[in-house]
């Protein structure tokens, strides 16, 4: 417990200590125009409640969609590959290539082909978020023990049943990790996509304050990106830990 605490601690004062130095330079004159003092942006977020909240909901709307969408989609290529071994190498190679062309290369494609859409917006989260879980739940695949593959196979398990009940079980920690990575780009992915011509979201909040110098409502929408990034990572580290858990006590092992 003490440990957990610390952790938590010690970046916390971190950011409470850099909050109050930008304060204290703001309040002596030393900030430049375009870095308002913390106190300022929190009275824009406050003030500015009913909009924040207009384009968080649809930024949040986005990011979780296309989230899900690229779970599915790694889970289905991954239970394929897994069932299909000679195709790992080739998923894999192309979906490295496809991970490094930049997302912001992607979305005029997406725009040609689906316009300026919702739908849009979601495939382009998706496509962002794909190859991290989509890299875990190969590498989970492949860790399963090679005795337990073993006693499956004298058994005589399906392969569904070999799939669902010791490669997948054997593959959570590995898939969690590529969730995690996965869950703060779902938010970035949700903000591209909304640069690319929409009319809500925190992406399309954040270009306006921008071009008109709202430079409160500027590093309000930023701060509020950064909240929704490091809430998705953990809420998902806090899932994982339930789950493992679970899993671990339902093998007799204590937690």
């Amino acid at each position: 417990m003490s440990s957990r605490i610390s952790n938590v601690a010690l970046p916390g004062s971190v950011f409470l200590l850099l909050t109050l130095a930008f304060e204290l330079a703001g309040l002596a004159g030393l900030l430049p125009p375009t870095i308002p003092r913390p106190v300022k942006v929190v009275e824009n977020m406050v003030g500015d409640g009913a909009v924040l909240w207009l384009h968080c909901r649809s930024t949040v709307l986005t990011a979780a969609c296309g989230y899900a969408m690229a779970i599915g989609a790694a889970f289905s290529a991954g239970f394929l590959v897994h069932q299909h071994k000679a195709l790992e190498t080739a998923a894999l190679t192309i979906g490295t290539v496809l991970n490094s062309i930049p997302i912001i290369a992607v979305a005029p494609i997406l725009i040609i082909w689906m316009g300026v859409s919702w739908p849009m917006r979601i495939t382009l989260t998706a496509f962002l978020c794909f190859f991290p879980i989509f890299v875990g739940m190969i590498q989970g695949l492949g860790a399963t023990e090679r005795n337990a593959g073993e006693l499956f196979l004298v058994l005589a398990a399906t392969p569904a049943q070999r799939f669902w009940k010791l490669a997948l079980p054997s593959a959570l920690p590995y898939i969690f990790l590529g969730l995690k990575i996965a869950a703060p780009l779902a938010v970035l992915g949700a903000l591209v996509a909304e640069w690319t011509g929409t009319e809500t979201g925190l992406g399309v909040l954040m270009i306006n304050a921008m071009f008109n110098f709202q430079m409160e409502r500027l590093w309000a929408s930023v701060l509020i990106v950064c909240i929704l990034s490091a809430g998705s990572y953990g809420a998902l580290s806090l899932i994982e830990r339930v789950v493992l858990t679970a899993d671990r006590t339902a093998d007799g092992i204590a937690p």
